[in-house]
């Protein structure tokens, strides 16, 4: 039966009065609910799917990664300075400019896992070809190697712009920040667990800047991805824990200061939309309410009535913790 004659037939049977439009309009919402479910279920059988892959890569990556540790740890001298060049080196060689292919050919996933297995091989090839060269791998040496691996990785996140690349980055020029922090505190007799302390809430803010510079960033090159606020997540989460961990360890006058940083970093998981950064603050302020309890509160009032104060606190931290995750942060 041709379109206009089925068309025709619905028209007599309304004006009949068989069917009414109510009929129709059910049958056709009814069409669209079918379709709307069997694209649901298209996208979830996918969704399912991305994630197995990723599992799949992310142990493949780590298999790679320890059994190379693993063969050149236990046959240092059997396999020679060749073997462990290749086996390093070599390895973090190929699967860095696999990366790049990979990338060029739009499989943005495995480009980023050959990229994570070339970092974390590329310091034992670098530690491999300088024991043979008889470098001692000191901290300065270590500087120098982290600045040289944060250049060769940070040229590719221009070309790749984001992803797993930005944290690799990170992470070599964080070496080479705490190599040269070491060499200072060493050189010039700083106290080291006072400087490492600050160096830390400094690196802290460092990680808060990057997070909020990478969404701002990603968002030109990958609009509306999910990578792009896992990748900012993860460094607003490195800052919070650094700021925070740093900070809680100083004591004295600072516990004063440290109060005023715990509710910034609340202020700063609304207004960066960061419930890892709301949560990581929400803790933070629950064990420094702990320590200032046992600190100075614990003698006078009796450590029996002291817990219970904390424990109406920590219930007061848990609603402030719910109530700005839902008020301005959940969607």
């Amino acid at each position: 039966m041709e379109k206009e004659q089925i068309l025709n037939s619905i028209k007599q049977e309304l004006s009949k009065g068989t069917i009414s439009k109510n009929d129709i309009l059910s049958v056709v919402g009814e069409s669209n609910n079918v379709a709307k479910q069997d694209d649901i279920t298209s996208t979830s059988s996918a969704g399912k799917s991305d994630a197995l892959i990723k599992i799949f890569y992310t142990i493949g990556a780590l298999i790679v990664i320890v059994g190379a540790v693993i063969l050149v740890g236990q046959n240092w001298d059997e396999i020679g300075f060749v073997g462990r060049s290749v086996v390093t080196i070599g390895i973090a060689l190929a699967t860095f400019i696999s990366g790049l292919m990979f990338y060029k050919t739009n499989r943005g996933l495995i480009s980023q896992v050959m990229f994570l297995i070339s970092a974390a091989l590329s310091p034992l090839g670098v530690y491999v070809v300088l024991n043979e060269s008889s470098i001692d791998f000191s901290i300065m040496t270590q500087f120098y190697s982290a600045i040289a691996l944060s250049i060769v990785f940070g040229v590719a996140l221009f070309i790749v712009r984001g992803g797993v690349l930005s944290l690799i980055a990170s992470a070599f020029l964080t070496w080479s920040y705490y190599a040269i922090i070491a060499e200072l505190a060493d050189r010039y007799y700083y106290a080291g667990a006072d400087i490492f302390k600050w160096a830390t809430m400094v690196i802290g803010l460092a990680y808060l800047s990057a997070g909020y510079l990478y969404i701002k960033n990603a968002s030109k090159y990958r609009p509306g991805s999910k990578e792009n606020s896992i990748f900012s997540g993860i460094f607003y989460t490195l800052g919070a824990v650094a700021i925070l961990g740093a900070g809680i360890s100083i004591g004295g006058e600072f516990d004063l200061i440290y109060i005023a940083i715990i509710f910034a970093a609340f202020y700063g998981s609304v207004y960066l939309s960061s419930r890892t950064m709301l949560i990581v603050a929400a803790i933070f302020l629950v064990a420094h309410i702990v320590k200032l309890t046992s600190e100075y509160f614990a003698d006078s009032v009796g450590w029996p009535a002291a817990l219970i104060v904390v424990g109406f606190l920590v219930i007061g931290v848990g609603y402030l913790t719910y109530y700005l995750n839902k008020r301005y942060i959940a969607e």
